[in-house]
């Protein structure tokens, strides 16, 4: 009873798979609607091959502020990742016994300027009347001695403000350039010693990437050759930042235990959006290879089998299996499957069968 049961189910299961394959089958052969597709032509065209360096971002200024005095951290003007121009005033130490003695400094000039000028007028009325015999060599040789003497205060009261004035700088720390602040060592309240760091500052308009060339590989380059800069992680982009540069140094010097020499590439920033410590990739030019190329994106796989849509006389897609060799800037060499002058699919505007109906746009 049980083994008659069984029989009449296998049958049916069997029937509904040949019939379910028949209508698959039956769909990709009857395709309904046209299909809307980009396409290029496949061409014989040379492609250079790239050698590539892993390296890092670096900030191609990056300055250690400190202070040359003893004083507490009346303010600092700027953040962790916040940016500052030229010029701007950093930190602002408290200075209220140095701006005492930048006063006492600008009195001391004005005192001294008058008995300068009262000296100076008197040297003149003793060289007169001592012309006319009407003062003794004495007389002058005094007020030639007074003039001097007043000369020599003015002279030091104004020494004495520059210096005052030098001293005073260093409760005010400007920057030195355009850039970002990368790390901020102390506080407001805190107190600063002399030579001690309170912020660390960067230049943020331009970056360095410093990237490791094997010792087989460096004499191939030179300083001023042309390179190409990726960098993942500074786009937002799947393929990240990619920029034209060129070689700006060759550290002569290698690493004596990875046997790798160093190479800057200097890179633009104005947008800001790379970092120091970022991973970076520099490729190079080494030759030109000759295939029939097309875009990556155009190939797609079946198990082990490689593929593309090819456009029939009859305005529809048509099933090429190919055999590619390399891959370089996004395009494949493709060495069979394909001719020069086929038009191929690179993108459609939903999945193409063999034999769909296609509109090319």
């Amino acid at each position: 009873m049980t083994r008659a049961i069984k029989i009449p189910i296998i049958l049916i299961l069997t029937a509904m798979f040949f019939y379910g394959c028949s209508s698959d089958n039956a769909q990709q052969s009857k395709p309904t609607g046209k299909v809307g597709v980009k396409t290029i032509t496949a061409a014989i065209q040379p492609l250079e091959t790239q050698a590539a360096f892993s390296g890092s971002v670096e900030p191609i200024a990056s300055v250690r502020l400190s202070t040359k005095i003893m004083g507490w951290v009346e303010k600092v003007h700027f953040e962790e990742g916040e940016q500052f121009n030229r010029g701007d005033r950093l930190i602002k130490l408290r200075s209220e016994d140095l701006d005492a003695k930048q006063a006492q400094a600008e009195a001391a000039i004005s005192a001294a300027t008058v008995h300068y000028d009262n000296m100076k007028n008197n040297l003149k009325r003793i060289e007169s009347l001592f012309g006319q015999g009407a003062a003794t060599k004495k007389e002058l040789e005094d007020m030639q001695a007074a003039y001097a003497s007043a000369s020599a205060k003015k002279i030091q009261a104004e020494k004495m403000k520059v210096e005052v004035d030098e001293i005073l700088k260093y409760s005010n720390i400007i920057a030195p350039f355009a850039g970002v602040v990368s790390r901020k060592m102390l506080q407001q309240g805190d107190m600063a010693n002399p030579g001690q760091p309170i912020l660390e500052i960067e230049n943020s308009d331009q970056v360095k990437i410093v990237a490791k060339v094997p010792e087989s590989q460096v004499s191939k380059l030179k300083t001023g050759m042309p390179v190409w800069v990726k960098i993942q992680a500074a786009d937002t982009g799947t393929n990240g930042k990619s920029a034209e540069a060129q070689i700006e140094k060759i550290v002569p010097s290698a690493d004596p235990m990875s046997r790798q020499f160093d190479i800057h590439v200097v890179l633009d920033n104005a947008d800001g959006k790379i970092f120091s410590g970022m991973f970076a990739r520099v490729l190079i030019a080494e030759s030109q290879e000759t295939g029939l190329f097309i875009p990556a994106r155009a190939v797609f796989k079946r198990g082990q089998l490689e593929g593309v849509f090819g456009i029939s006389q009859a305005g529809k897609a048509q099933l090429r299996w190919i055999t590619t060799g390399s891959h370089q800037n996004k395009m494949v060499n493709v060495l069979s499957g394909l001719s020069s002058g086929d038009e191929v699919v690179v993108e459609s505007e939903s999945k193409l069968t063999d034999g769909q109906a296609v509109e090319v746009k």
